[in-house]
């Protein structure tokens, strides 16, 4: 199986709480010149979990967001298809090729050091915290390409920040022409937005 070496593989919450974390964490991987894909993206109608072990072995790169793996109400239970999704990359860097076992990953937490509680075993991995700011998701998502690329200048976050501000005024008005209602806007799939993103950075660059 082709690995891409442009690959992001996200690995995240899909609820709508998490909805503006994951459309800034999206905007800032394609603005620094990679193809983020999440289980969504998949055409695929077949396992849900063949799917992502495909799209965890094209992907030279990971993001995997583990805030969600607790207890915030009596009511609810935690979920476990974070770390799970995050055992299987990490299996698949110590049992893959040669290319695989060259897979970097990110995994991010919302408080420091709260995964030492829960999942000690990881300890050694490059974990980041982003209490639910999405400036900061930002500057961590940046600050760790920068560090694997180092000879690649990357914008500033705030720079990144500020075109992501401007896109996303411009992709409401658009939607909002097109008779979208606001929770239709909130809600437009991922793939329908990774598009609009590509296309706007794109058009914006060759301006």
């Amino acid at each position: 199986m082709q690995v891409s070496r442009k690959n992001v593989f996200i690995n995240c919450p899909f609820d709508e709480d998490y909805r503006p974390l994951l459309n800034v964490m999206l905007y800032t991987i394609i603005y620094l010149g990679y193809n983020p894909i999440i289980s969504e993206t998949t055409n695929s109608a077949g396992n849900r979990l063949e799917d992502i072990k495909n799209l965890i072995n094209e992907s030279i790169f990971s993001i995997h967001d583990i805030s969600r793996c607790r207890i915030t109400k009596i009511t609810d239970l935690p979920r476990f298809n974070m770390p799970f999704e995050l055992g299987l990359d990490i299996g698949c860097i110590t049992f893959g090729n040669r290319v695989q076992k060259k897979k970097k990953i990110l995994i991010l937490e919302k408080e420091q050091y709260y995964y030492r509680k829960v999942l000690s075993d990881i300890s050694g991995q490059d974990i980041e915290n982003h209490g639910d700011d999405r400036m900061l998701i930002i500057e961590k998502i940046r600050n760790w390409f920068t560090k694997l690329s180092p000879a690649k200048r990357n914008d500033s976050p705030m720079t990144i920040w500020s075109s992501f501000v401007k896109f996303n005024s411009e992709f409401n008005k658009i939607k909002r022409k097109e008779k979208f209602t606001t929770t239709q806007i909130i809600n437009t799939s991922k793939i329908e937005y990774i598009t609009a993103v590509k296309e706007w950075i794109n058009k914006r660059r060759a301006a």
